[in-house]
């Protein structure tokens, strides 16, 4: 995989310039989809969520000033404020996952990474064996999440960019419509709302439930991708 190419996905003329709605203004915001592995994009993303990261810890302890020295207290609340996935290093995860079975994708708007998510390919389907997508990682920057007496800025980035993925696994790696992961249990309600089909935890990760999603729902997703 080329480290120093990315690759924008450009937009139809006929679909329009694609817009998110920021909730903090109102205002309709472009943004723009980058694809492939480049330093440039996650250095800036682990930049701009640490950074948030931090703000979010340190409301989190004014909230709960026992989480100051009680780490079993810090951990409970993590979940509520957007943090179960605190301890992810995206530096050390595009070390990791830099072979050409891997995808990267960057939702950035306002200047600011949004999103990304990283697919590997193939992956069987439990379903009927053929050849779907495992989305290794995908996760909203912290200021899009839910967190108390705060409103998230732009929604469903992530399922923009798992359109995207989708639509890039049919189209360009020539998979029929499928895909596949590990949902962290903050994530499985959503994951069962995009009428994906749950399966039972998974002990060789981490006991996090497993989910497919079948050609019809990967299809629909498809659908929704702006896409060249």
């Amino acid at each position: 995989m080329d480290w120093g190419v990315i690759k924008p996905v450009r937009e139809d003329a006929h679909m329009g310039e694609p817009l998110l709605l920021c909730r903090h203004t109102g205002q309709q915001v472009p943004y723009q989809i980058q694809q492939g592995l480049a330093p440039m994009y996650v250095f800036q993303l682990s930049e701009q969520w640490d950074t948030e990261k931090r703000q979010i810890m340190r409301q989190l302890m004014a909230d709960f000033p026992a989480a100051v020295d009680d780490p079993n207290v810090l951990f409970d609340q993590l979940p509520a404020y957007g943090l179960s996935d605190f301890h992810w290093s995206w530096l050390d995860k595009a070390f990791a996952f830099r072979s050409d079975d891997y995808h990267w994708f960057f939702l950035s708007a306002q200047g600011r990474i949004q999103a990304t998510c990283v697919i590997y390919h193939p992956k069987e389907s439990r379903l009927d064996g053929e050849r779907i997508f495992y989305i290794d990682y995908v996760a909203s920057a912290y200021w899009n999440r839910d967190r108390p007496n705060y409103v998230k800025q732009f929604g469903s980035v992530s399922r923009i960019l798992i359109a995207h993925a989708s639509h890039f696994a049919i189209n360009t790696l020539g998979y029929r419509p499928g895909f596949c992961l590990h949902s962290l249990p903050t994530a499985e309600g959503y994951y069962r709302y995009l009428g994906m089909i749950e399966y039972d935890v998974d002990a060789e990760k981490e006991n996090l439930r497993y989910f497919e999603a079948p050609p019809d729902i990967a299809g629909m997703l498809a659908g929704e991708a702006h896409h060249a």
